[in-house]
Parts: structure tokens; sequence; C-alpha cells
């Protein structure tokens, strides 16, 4: 078992054991279920759960929402990119207005003697507005009857992965819109570009800290980096170009364009975004209400029965003028 399903293919399993007659589910959760799984019960205590299956079932237990919850987890994590690059800010209401500090600026010169003088940030503020988002996937009764546990697994797996693409494509569009220094690349050459990106931001007085590629444009840095010395055995060993510049490098493969939004995040057109170049700390944030929940629900009318996941969030960039810098009109 792959490590990076094991809750969706516990998922399946056990709502294959859901409809097993009692000698049935004896022998199946003695020959899958770990002896060390455990799980909070509703009072949450905790139990082993091969006791449980064999003493209950699974009906009255938390391990089928538990399992759940995991499975759209786990369907969040290998797409996880902006909330790890993002701050995230706590919203307390549906609308949270955050200030912030301006660009990188200079002490004077003090006579001898002479009073220091006060020098003030110029503040900036913006207003996170809480949409919500969500994503509800359809699980027919007769997907139950029929046995297709696997495919309601994928199902919910999937769902997580729709949640997180949303939060990876509100975050990717809004530091497009609020980007600063732009550098126009003939769309062969990341690398070298994003080393022209970097110059132009540090004399803007912007320490970067973060490399965001498009898919594209990741594989023309892997190919690029293999003719740049010093980075050919890293390459060749890692399969990723790693950490550039000293920058944390990351790949988001959000594609499909927000209206009414023209710039678009790929690297295969004229004009096409490939690459965000940020310092993480000035950037922006995503204003969290509420992370991912899952709910439970069935419609009887329609013969469907499921869940449903949900997530309000907002985000916003800082504007050009505090860290966020792009490679644009990129042709290829």
């Amino acid at each position: 078992m792959a490590s990076n399903d094991i809750h969706t293919r516990r998922l399946a399993e056990f709502l294959a054991m859901d409809a097993m007659g009692q000698v049935e589910l004896k022998h199946t959760v003695e020959r899958t279920v770990p002896r060390e799984l455990s799980y909070h019960d509703f009072d949450g205590k905790i139990v082993n759960a091969r006791e449980l299956l064999i003493s209950e079932g699974i009906q009255g237990s938390t391990l089928i929402p538990t399992e759940i919850y995991a499975t759209v987890m786990e369907g969040t994590e290998p797409l996880k990119c902006m909330r790890e690059v993002l701050p995230i800010v706590n919203m307390k209401g549906m609308a949270l207005s955050v200030p912030y500090g301006e660009a990188g600026t200079y002490a004077p010169v003090v006579a001898e003697g002479a009073e220091i003088p006060i020098e003030d940030q110029t503040y900036g503020s913006v207003t996170f507005t809480a949409k919500k988002y969500g994503v509800r996937p359809v699980i027919t009764n007769e997907m139950i009857d029929d046995a297709l546990f696997d495919i309601i697994a994928s199902e919910v797996r999937k769902a997580g992965s729709r949640m997180e693409n949303a939060l990876n494509r509100a975050a990717i569009y809004e530091l497009m819109d609020s980007r600063g220094n732009t550098v126009a690349s003939g769309g062969t050459t990341p690398l070298v570009h994003s080393m022209e990106l970097h110059a132009a931001m540090i004399a803007d007085n912007v320490s970067p800290s973060h490399l965001i590629l498009t898919p594209g444009a990741y594989a023309l840095a892997l190919a690029e980096g293999f003719a740049l010395t010093g980075l050919q055995q890293g390459i060749a060993q890692a399969g990723s170009i790693g950490n550039f510049m000293g920058l944390e490098t990351r790949m988001c493969g959000v594609t499909a364009a927000l209206s009414p939004l023209s710039r678009i995040w790929e690297s295969d057109t004229g004009g096409d975004t490939m690459l965000i170049m940020l310092d993480k700390s000035r950037a922006g944030a995503i204003g969290m209400r509420q992370d991912i929940k899952v709910e439970q629900y069935a419609d009887s009318i329609r013969q469907m029965q499921g869940i449903s996941l949900s997530m309000r969030f907002d985000v916003q960039g800082y504007g050009a003028a505090s860290a966020v810098d792009a490679i644009g009109t990129v042709s290829v």
C-alpha cells in the first residue's frame, strides 16, 4: 500500500466492511486491520479499531467519518502550495482589514548632537472578504449496492484536491494582479530571467524568499539547469531544481483562468505569466474564515448520499510596492 493513499484505501475497506456479515467481517478485520490502529470514539476515548469492528461493526462508530476527513486531507496533500507560502490570517468575521507597511527605505544622516528624527512607515491596508467555496461528490445508492467502494473513496479524495486547487488558484491570480516588476522572457530561459528579476527586486529594497513556477516553466528550468555549471549534479541527483538563488522553489499547476483577469498562469502562449517571485513577509496573505470543513448529508429524493465540503477564505496582495514581482509577457 502506497503511503500517499493509505486513508483512501482504508476508507474503501471500511465501506466494504459495512456491507459484510459478522463472520466475513471478523476474518477481514483480522487479515487487513493493523493491531495498533486506534481511533477516538464519540466520547473522545481512544479505542482499538479491530476490537471495535469485531464487537460492534462500523455503524455507530467514528471509523468512517474519521477516514472520510482523513481521505479529504490526503487529497489536499500533493497539491499544497500557496497555504505554505503566504501567511494565513485568521478571520473572526466575514470581513477583516489588515494594515501593511511600505517597501524598504533608508535612515537619514544625523549630525552630532542633533535630535534623531522620527521615521514612521507609510501604511496601507487591504480588506479580506471571505468567499465560500464548496464541492459535493455524488455517491449514489447504486454505487454502494454495486460495491464500488474504491470509486467512492477516490471521489472523496478528489473532492479534497478540488478544494486545495481552489485556494492555490485564488492565491496565484491575486499575486499576478498585485505584481510589481516584470521581466519579458522568450520563454526558454526561466532561470536566467529569474536572476534578472531577482536583481530588479533587490534594487527595490525587496528580499525575495520564494520562487513559484508553472509546470511548463518548471520543465524548462530543469532542462536549463543542466547547462548551468554547478547545478548539474544537484539536479541530476534530486530530479528537481531545489532551492534556486536561496529561494524556496515550488511548482503550482493551476491553469484555468479566473474571470475577469486577462493574465494566464501558464507558459505556452505569448503574454502568459510563467513565474512569480515574492517576499513572503510582504507579498500578501490568506484570510481564513473557515478551513476545509466536511459534513455528511443524505438526499433520499435523488437517492444520493455522501459528503459536502466547504471552505471560506480570501486572498489579498499588498500591492506592487510591497514585494510581488512576476515574469510576464511570455512567448514560447
